[in-house]
């Protein structure tokens, strides 16, 4: 997928090419044998009616809502639940569903349950089109079951109406431009509120981690068993701490720190991205290319000193558009985390870098050329709008840190920037949405531990730039029960995934199949 020349705006929103920042939220440890058994401790949950706990999903052959390429025997369904779990006889919301059932149904070890991530990533979708099938001897075992969590993709779309104000594409560096900012992002939550009803409130992990609970009864396993990446990691910490007991094997991978506030992790996402342009820049001199400098160095301190150069004179496209540190900020944050586009970033580094205000146009259509150029399907852009708007609506109920004035988000950004002065203000004002959100936060950052639960099992790439490895090896600490497997190699999402690893994926599946972990701390070569 090639990289938008345009600068993307700064509402979290909108930043398709953000990391995950996102916190913990702070509910206690609680057994329960499935949902409203008993009232969770420390908290108002009363017991769920049977009309949740008791329904049986209707499956049926999924439709292009779905997907338009269900693999044979894909099922789809729906499974009701409370808008709010404080009050169970008030609004609904259906969670859209599918199921591809065990290769080995003699054998068969239950369901297993799989989030992609996001937030506002629905996992409905890559079941039935086999975009995720697990590993070859878990899915013999399991029935893979995906599901659109609340509020997104299939299940009861959060909205937030267009053109409601234009979104700045550059950080504010003015007082002037920050309120004008804040203003505008307070008017775009405020609208997003309007036009998306009660599940607004309502679209905290907690809850999402209620509704897992509740899938796992009605597909009536004992315990969960569970596969989430990225964001679909913190999902699983949050019924780690609700649901320690009802824990069966689960694994994390592609780790988020639930310890971590959002600007300890906005600040983790800006070192993140400073040691991907260090890596480039070595990689570009052990190949003998000083045409950005002789040395690791060199290469940094250039390009950064273009980005100050940009900051007061931009590059001018040839549609007229300014190309400026934004700009470039916006194209290295993706471009220096993957090796296939080092060698076009370089072309159009060195073009701009000598007042080539049309070079990354040009990075563009190479980029496009690499990737075949294809056009997404209706559910994909549905699906990368829908992603776009539950952002801000999860992450900002999850999030109490964000700086809450325009002065304090100055401040904020200007020191990022002193920290990170290629990527840092361009992740600090990535909080403004939260900063401007119109229902208060849920949560608090603390570290899961989880007493009681299952051993659990977390994966991490050595090299992964959204949810860096320090994070595994934090939740690693945090928790009491759990091992560590290590996959060599820059990616995100190392099980299971597009380029497979023999190693990641056996070594998982044992731990899915037969419930045996590698030991604490293991790695993969590849």
């Amino acid at each position: 997928m090639p990289i938008s020349r345009k600068s993307i705006p700064l509402t979290t929103g909108a930043l398709a090419v953000a990391t995950l920042v996102v916190t913990g939220c702070g509910v206690s440890d609680a057994a329960a044998a499935r949902p409203g058994d008993a009232k969770d401790m420390n908290t108002s949950v009363p017991v769920l009616p049977a009309r949740f706990t008791q329904q049986k999903v209707q499956w049926t052959a999924c439709g292009k809502d779905v997907t338009p390429d269900a693999v044979p025997g894909a099922e789809c369904g729906w499974v009701k639940v409370p808008v709010d779990y404080a009050a169970p006889d008030g609004q609904t919301v259906k969670l859209r569903v599918s199921r591809v059932q065990a290769k080995e149904p003699g054998r068969r070890l239950g369901s297993l349950l799989y989030n992609p991530g996001g937030p506002g990533a629905g996992g409905a979708a890559d079941v039935a089109d086999g975009n995720w099938q697990a590993g070859e001897q878990a899915r013999a075992r399991y029935d893979l079951v995906g599901f659109d969590p609340r509020g997104t993709a299939g299940s009861g779309q959060i909205k937030c109406p267009d053109g409601v104000v234009q979104e700045p594409e550059n950080p504010p560096r003015t007082e002037a431009e920050a309120a004008k900012a804040f203003a505008d992002a307070s008017r775009r939550a405020q609208a997003c509120r309007k036009a998306s009803g009660a599940v607004l409130a309502h679209m905290d992990s907690v809850s999402v981690a209620r509704d897992l609970d509740v899938l796992r009864t009605v597909l009536g396993d004992a315990k969960l068993n569970y596969t989430g990446i990225s964001y679909g990691t913190f999902i699983g910490q949050q019924y780690m701490k609700l649901f320690p007991r009802k824990v069966g094997r689960m694994v994390l991978d592609g780790v988020v720190n639930p310890a971590a506030d959002i600007q300890q992790v906005a600040r983790l996402d800006a070192k993140t991205s400073d040691d991907a342009m260090r890596r480039y820049a070595q990689d570009l001199v052990a190949r003998g290319d000083d045409r950005l400098g002789a040395t690791a160095e060199e290469v940094v301190r250039r390009v950064t000193g273009f980005a100050r150069k940009l900051e007061h004179a931009p590059l001018q496209g040839t549609d007229g558009e300014k190309f400026t540190d934004a700009t470039l900020s916006t194209y290295l944050g993706t471009a220096v985390t993957a090796r296939e586009s080092w060698k076009p970033l370089t072309k159009a580094l060195v073009a701009a870098v000598h007042g080539d205000g049309a070079a990354f146009e040009r990075f563009d259509a190479e980029t496009a050329g690499e990737s075949g150029g294809e056009k997404p399907t209706p559910q994909e852009e549905q699906s990368d709008e829908n992603m776009s708007m539950s952002l801000p609506a999860v992450l900002c109920l999850d999030s109490p840190s964000a700086p809450k004035s325009p002065k304090k988000m100055l401040d904020t950004a200007d020191a990022f920037a002193r920290q990170s002065p290629l990527f840092g203000r361009y992740y600090a004002w990535q909080m403004i949405d939260c900063a401007t959100w119109p229902i208060a936060p849920t949560g608090v950052a603390e570290p899961v531990k989880a007493s009681g639960a299952a051993p659990v099992l977390l994966v991490s790439y050595t090299d992964d730039v959204q949810t860096p490895l320090q994070n595994a090896q934090a939740v690693h600490r945090q928790l009491d029960n759990s091992s560590l497997l290590v996959r060599k190699g820059q990616g995100h999402g190392a099980y299971a995934s597009e380029d497979p690893s023999t190693c990641t994926d056996r070594a998982v599946d044992r731990y899915l199949v037969g419930g045996k972990l590698p030991d604490r701390a293991a790695n993969c070569p590849r």
